[in-house]
């Protein structure tokens, strides 16, 4: 059994705690306990759930003041953003468990019988159950709302679902920490022991085990498109196949049209460096793929973007094999035929923290189609500018991109009637759409999606992220001409749980 430590990604040093792998018992242990837990929480109530979803969020609160300074020493992102991370992470709770209480995600549908048609009709009753135990792979770059108390567990558990959590080996402190209060709020409340567990380990034969264990009925993962696709094989290889959700990153496209550069030329220079190295890049929203027109215009403001970059202070990765694969593949992707460097670039630094400088590169749209590097994801501050000759030939490289995330649209309104062919393209490309603005920053609302096509993500009918999350994790089974002591009080007359209901047609509470 190994044991490791994190790093603190501004000085290169560890530190202090050490954890160990879990072992394979104590992982078959978790999800077994987890499995006793489901054939409680399988029944509790919308009413038992919001009760326990807002008892971890006050947890979640009442332990910020000893969580963030772990995290920032973790993660080097600073106490303003991870201070806003709890705030996130308690929040996505709070909403969840509304969601709850007002029922509709649970999809009650009554179609009462009709003995009147040819053939009858019988009385058919349909509603969303839990799958079961679920497993989570908390996130590196986010670790508050998409690690242990992200939005696959707050999710999962407002479906009704345990929770065991492989928390990430770059901030496992916090990982414990954040697991300590989520314990807490279940055990006020009395829910069963089991509910939730966290589980370490830096090996990848820790989340092997978890995701092999019969018990664990789905996966939730945020990471790398290598880490998500191997769960996602192992998962299809069980006896017992379950679905994985995983989000693997993206290069979210950001097109600029001419008469937007015209009319904000600096403003959306400024605006995309924000965006690109916010979090030192490290958001899997990051914009890192431009197309400008071949233009005086497009090319003074590839090279403003270029300026831009190269005056940003180098910022910290998460950890040094975020920083060092970064710097291998930059140096690999800048010394092909065609590319230009126009800020940043270089090995990694030989500074003890993980700091890696802004980095853009420039090409021309035949590169770029002949060059599939340049489509690929780099998980950092990091850019490509594509310089497109015609409209016709900056819709030839739209349909020609893989999954994204995201896609930003920069226009003005005298456009918009000739944009549409390009907006078709971009949304089957994608699961947001962002008009003149940027893409980090994801809000946890009703509407939101947080995925996309393959290999955004492994199923791009969900989101990760907004109230939607939930039904990942929730399965239909319908009831046919069955006795009203039987039904769930979902299901039966009168609507005892005064949740909403499709009731022959029509939306009621009543």
């Amino acid at each position: 059994m190994s044991s490791f430590s994190s790093f603190d990604p501004r000085t290169g040093k560890p530190g202090s705690a050490t954890f160990s792998d879990a072992s394979p018992a104590e992982v078959l242990a978790a999800v077994e306990r987890a499995t006793e837990a489901f054939a409680v929480l399988r029944s509790y109530t919308p009413a038992q759930v919001a009760a326990m979803l807002r008892a971890i969020a006050d947890q979640l609160d009442a332990a910020s003041s000893s969580i963030v300074p772990v995290a920032d020493r973790e993660s080097g992102l600073g106490v303003p953003r991870l201070t806003g991370e709890v705030v996130r992470a308690s929040g996505q709770f709070r909403l969840f468990a509304d969601v709850c209480e007002e029922g509709s995600v649970l999809e009650a549908v009554i179609d009462h019988a009709r003995p009147d048609l040819a053939p009858p009709r019988p009385d058919l009753r349909r509603l969303l159950f839990p799958l079961g135990p679920v497993a989570v792979f908390g996130a590196s770059n986010f670790p508050l709302a998409f690690s242990v108390p992200g939005g696959d567990t707050a999710s999962a558990l407002a479906a009704r679902c345990p929770v065991v959590v492989k928390g990430h080996p770059s901030h496992p402190e916090t990982s414990q920490l954040c697991a300590e209060a989520i314990l807490r709020g279940i055990e006020s409340v009395g829910a069963p022991p089991g509910t939730f567990a966290l589980v370490h380990g830096r090996s990848n034969e820790v989340g092997e085990a978890l995701v092999a264990a019969a018990g664990i009925k789905a996966v939730g993962f945020t990471g790398s498109l290598r880490g998500g696709r191997a769960l996602y094989n192992l998962a299809a290889a069980r006896a017992e196949p379950i679905p994985v959700y995983a989000e693997m990153g993206s290069v979210n496209p950001f097109v600029v049209t001419e008469a937007a550069l015209a009319a904000r030329f600096d403003a959306i220079a400024e605006g995309f460096i924000g965006s690109m190295t916010q979090g030192t890049g490290q958001f899997c929203t990051k914009p890192g793929l431009v197309f400008v027109p071949d233009s005086e215009t497009g090319r003074r403001w590839a090279a403003l973007v270029g300026s831009k970059a190269g005056e940003t202070e180098a910022s910290f990765l998460l950890n040094a094999a975020t920083r060092d694969a970064l710097a291998a593949q930059v140096q690999r992707t800048a010394a092909l035929a065609g590319v230009e460097l126009l800020a940043g670039g270089g090995p990694a630094p030989s500074a003890a923290g993980f700091t890696y400088p802004a980095t853009v590169l420039s090409t021309d749209a035949r590169t770029f189609m002949t060059t599939p590097e340049l489509a690929s994801e780099h998980f950092g501050p990091f850019a490509v500018v594509v310089r497109c000759a015609s409209d016709a030939e900056r819709l030839e490289l739209v349909r020609g991109l893989h999954g994204n995330l995201t896609a930003t649209l920069h226009a003005e309104a005298s456009e918009v009637l000739g944009l549409a062919g390009l907006v078709a393209e971009l949304r089957e490309k994608v699961g947001r759409l962002i008009w003149n603005g940027y893409p980090t920053g994801v809000a946890v609302t009703h509407a939101m999606v947080h995925g996309g096509p393959y290999p955004a993500t492994t199923l791009p009918l969900h989101t990760s992220v907004g109230t939607a999350a939930i039904k990942r994790f929730l399965r239909p089974v319908a009831y046919q001409s069955y006795p009203a002591e039987l039904l769930p009080p979902e299901l039966q007359e009168g609507n005892p749980l005064r949740i909403m209901r499709l009731v022959d047609g029509a939306w009621s509470q009543s």
